[in-house]
């Protein structure tokens, strides 16, 4: 069987490609690199992997995620069934800021490309993650070096288009898909979004303070909601 590109990998994981990418260099993904610089997974190396998020259970579907985070943000959604509402509040109870973060993770997938201006593609993205740190945490400051961010009322393939990015595993440009309108603030995500997206960083420092922030607003969710 042939490998498998980190696109396809990502897809079958149901994580980034930056994450596949991370396995393959931890060596928890077993692949081979090519001169220039793409990653081919091992089909086998794919398969167990899967195996084993299997058994230590599923993410949430992208649904619940999508209204788990419309709680945090105060922006529940509209036409909820009332046992979709009491299993999303239960969720919030019953999990911790970790666990909230790891299951809303496959709510989106995500795309890197490359830009020839990120300033200009910014300006066109609906900032997220580490292109919207300071919101998390004043502590922070956005990473200029990328930009995160979700697509504001356009399909990818026409972004890509406009933007004139190329498809990069390695880029600088990271789109994610799916994204619920209700979590739009502005020029920005909701923060509960920003804070589950900058959870996704391999940057101690960053990861933190998105749980934290995570928690402060699950902790403030609990007091308007106990009686």
């Amino acid at each position: 069987m042939h490998s498998v590109m980190t696109r396809e990998a990502a897809t079958v994981l149901g994580i980034s490609q930056r994450q596949v990418t991370e396995l393959l260099r931890a060596g928890k993904l077993d692949g081979e690199q090519l001169r220039d610089g793409t990653w081919l997974v091992s089909p086998r190396s794919l398969s167990e992997r899967k195996g084993l998020r299997a058994r230590s259970g599923r993410y949430w579907s992208p649904a619940s995620s999508w209204a788990l985070l419309g709680e945090l943000s105060g922006r529940a959604a509209e036409g909820m069934s009332q046992s979709t509402r009491d299993r999303i509040r239960r969720r919030i109870r019953t999990s911790s800021a970790e666990d909230i973060a790891r299951n809303v993770m496959t709510r989106a997938t995500a795309h890197r490309f490359t830009a020839d201006s990120l300033s200009t593609t910014a300006r066109s993205l609906i900032l997220t993650g580490s292109s919207a740190a300071e919101l998390v945490d004043s502590n922070l400051t956005k990473d200029l070096r990328e930009v995160e961010g979700y697509l504001r009322g356009v399909t990818l393939e026409e972004f890509v288009r406009q933007q004139l990015l190329t498809a990069d595993d390695e880029g600088d440009v990271i789109i994610y898909d799916n994204f619920d309108v209700q979590h739009l603030a502005g020029d920005y995500a909701s923060k509960a979004v920003i804070a589950a997206d900058l959870a996704r960083s391999t940057n101690t420092r960053e990861r933190s303070a998105a749980l934290a922030a995570l928690e402060e607003m699950m902790q403030r969710w609990l007091v308007q909601h106990t009686k």
